[in-house]
């Protein structure tokens, strides 16, 4: 069955986007030769490269000119430089991005009372929208020592309504990987969505991959399709306080996406946290209910700032985030698998 095609029901419930609207402010700069605009304004791609082009080898001018992400140091960091080698081999079929804005919100973690100071590393952490694991560096500027960009590998997961329930309505679950959010009013990311809605007989899901810089809502790319149990490589980075990047591949296709966008309107980038989530997003003015999406295991969990020194979610300065629903009930929580890998999983029943 087409994703994007719903019974009639589902499809007038769903939180429809608006399709092609200006979301984004218009870059202020030079296009490059190779750049692309896409039917959102101020959203650029990159055209493919020339035939032969060998990104595992490339230069990092020549990387940057033709839109692939930034290579890890494969010294000082080898497991993250293996994960993205991965995933330049499977960058095999560049995608055109078809872009549908949103006013669906993956925002920064809502914190419980107390929750605003970041706790010691292994010591959990509570959120009413977030779980999974974070990682903070005390910076208060953009600069040197900033967040550079953040990877994650992780496989679309299946979305139901918990465990014996079904209301008439649509449950939300977002994973992805992002750049602040923990103690500041901005988010760089990218990831996917999985919903889920029910009512009597009638049931539908939908998914499809996004990416975002908050306060504007996600902005979804149908063009790179995607179903339950599809590996997924995501990486965001900025190359300026106002300048963020996406890169998206899905392992089972081997296409992939690049896309340069914007910061909104009085929006800098701080970086000063990077995070692995799982998130009930924003949805009609409040959080959504969280789809059941049972488990979702990222793996290569790596974020790198400018001195080119990684982090993982088992490194200082990383912690647990639980998720709990609007009476503190925890929902969804992470387990660390290792120091680079975690295991996320839903509670699952009827809640709220």
């Amino acid at each position: 069955m087409n994703q994007r095609v719903f019974s009639l029901v589902s499809a007038l419930l769903l939180v429809a986007p608006l399709a092609g609207t200006a979301q984004q402010p218009q870059l202020q700069r030079q296009m490059k030769p190779n750049e692309l605009a896409t039917n959102v304004a101020g959203v650029t791609t990159i055209a493919a490269p020339p035939a032969g082009f060998d990104a595992l080898n490339a230069s990092d001018q020549d990387l940057e000119y033709h839109g692939f992400p930034p290579k890890p140091d494969e010294v000082r960091a080898p497991k993250a430089f293996a994960s993205w080698q991965k995933a330049m081999k499977a960058s095999k079929n560049r995608v055109t991005p078809v872009l549908e804005v949103t006013k669906n919100f993956a925002g920064p973690a809502k914190l419980t009372a107390g929750g605003a100071a970041a706790p010691s590393t292994g010591t959990a952490a509570n959120s009413y929208n977030w779980s999974g694991y974070v990682n903070t560096n005390g910076v208060t500027k953009y600069g040197s020592t900033s967040f550079y960009y953040i990877i994650g590998d992780y496989v679309v997961p299946i979305a139901r309504q918990a465990y014996s329930k079904c209301d008439g309505t649509w449950d939300y679950s977002v994973t992805w990987v992002g750049i602040d959010g923990w103690g500041s009013g901005d988010v760089l990311q990218a990831g996917s969505e999985a919903d889920a809605y029910c009512s009597g007989s009638s049931t539908s899901t939908y998914y499809s991959a996004w990416y975002e810089w908050y306060p504007n809502g996600w902005t979804r790319i149908p063009s790179l399709p995607i179903v339950p149990g599809d590996d997924l490589f995501v990486e965001v980075w900025s190359t300026s306080s106002t300048a963020g990047h996406a890169y998206l591949v899905n392992y089972n296709t081997n296409q992939y996406v690049t896309i340069n966008f914007s910061a909104p309107s009085g929006t800098q980038l701080i970086g000063n946290s990077a995070e692995w989530v799982v998130e009930r997003p924003g949805v009609n003015g409040g959080l959504a209910t969280l789809a059941n999406y049972i488990s979702d295991y990222f793996s290569d969990a790596y974020a790198y700032n400018f001195g080119y020194s990684a982090v993982d979610p088992g490194s200082a300065g990383s912690f647990p985030v639980t998720m709990l629903d609007n009476s503190g009930n925890p929902i969804s929580y992470p387990t660390a698998l290792g120091v680079n890998a975690i295991w996320m999983q839903d509670e699952g029943t009827a809640r709220y």
